[in-house]
């Protein structure tokens, strides 16, 4: 059964809620916490409450014939942005952050046709807001009406997907790419490692020429449009080429780019490509659970950033062997995870 519009429809839609979430979400952050003695627990904190819920309010979206969820989530966020309480508001932002999320990955792998790009649409207008939210954030005047707009926005669109866009249960998620060879706790082990990689590899990329703002628009940037790209690529040629190609390629861009701003990004875009095929795995592997195996890869995301909070590699060559390492491990991980010819 098809809604009134397409889900590609919806994954752009989406798309700009997430960007709006996410300028919300950093402004938030940098405005009232970045000069705070404890703003690594913040982020951590963030980190935590935004994704890890995901997982647990995917199984419950997933019954849902029609969800509110990312009606709610945005005025929870716009809440958050007026409540004059940092703590109360802080707690109020991260859970309206992950209702927005799962809500997104519902509309955007329902009766999606197995096609991935619409998802990968949604998530990957986040990395443009969260260096959107990070520079309005640190900027020393008060710019409060741009996430406010945002976010008004991004409650219509939300509005209009509920109203218009179908997400009941029959046929709501028709992907078949997982491993029939292994079992479902594995498939579910190898897609959560791949995840945890790409968000802990994010960190140990060398980039020593990232010195400005400009440069880190770009690097955001480029891994918003790998994310995009992903998709479009699993749906043209096909999972298992996408992420082997992505793979291989990405590695000698991520190892020898320290000092060459192009060559890193091209690797950073590659690298970020992965991001759709893990989410297209777990989707298949709950055919009736998409948002909750969405959720799976959000807990993952937490998983592989919490150790930076704590610490991180130093120096160029252990930066790139964590790079070599790691990345050969995710393309494993998805080799066996993924059906042979899919």
């Amino acid at each position: 059964m098809k809604g009134r519009i397409s889900t590609n429809t919806v994954g752009w839609m989406y798309g700009f809620v997430h960007f709006s979430v996410e300028v919300c979400c950093f402004y938030f952050l940098f405005s009232r916490f970045r000069y705070s003695a404890l703003w690594w627990v913040y982020a951590f904190l963030f980190d935590a409450l935004a994704f890890i819920p995901q997982c647990f309010l995917g199984l419950w979206v997933d019954r849902m014939e029609k969800e509110l969820l990312g009606i709610i989530g945005c005025l929870m966020l716009l809440l958050a942005l007026f409540l004059p309480f940092d703590v109360p508001a802080f707690f109020l932002l991260t859970l309206g952050n992950a209702a927005v999320h799962i809500s997104g990955a519902k509309h955007s792998l329902s009766h999606a046709g197995g096609k991935i790009g619409p998802c990968s649409t949604f998530v990957a207008g986040g990395s443009f807001g969260v260096i959107t939210g990070q520079l309005l954030g640190g900027m020393e005047q008060s710019l409060l009406w741009i996430p406010c707009g945002c976010m008004v926005v991004a409650l219509a669109l939300c509005v209009v997907a509920f109203l218009l866009h179908k997400t009941d249960k029959e046929e709501a998620c028709s992907f078949h790419v997982s491993s029939d060879k292994l079992s479902l706790g594995m498939i579910v082990l190898l897609a959560f490692l791949s995840a945890a990689i790409r968000s802990y590899v994010a960190y140990a990329i060398p980039t020593a020429w990232k010195k400005d703002t400009l440069h880190a628009i770009l690097l955001f940037s480029s891994m918003g449009i790998g994310k995009y790209m992903g998709g479009v690529l699993c749906d043209r040629i096909g999972y298992q080429k996408t992420a082997s190609l992505s793979l291989l390629f990405s590695l000698p861009f991520l190892l020898f780019g320290n000092e060459l701003m192009t060559v890193s990004l091209i690797g950073v875009g590659l690298f970020s490509m992965t991001m759709p095929v893990t989410v297209a795995i777990l989707a298949s592997a709950f055919p009736k659970n998409p948002a909750f195996g969405f959720g799976i890869t959000t807990v993952a995301l937490f998983v592989g950033v919490a150790p930076v909070f704590f610490f991180r590699p130093e120096g160029l060559l252990v930066n790139q062997l964590i790079v070599l390492i790691l990345g050969a491990a995710a393309a494993v991980s998805l080799k066996f995870s993924l059906k042979k010819r899919c």
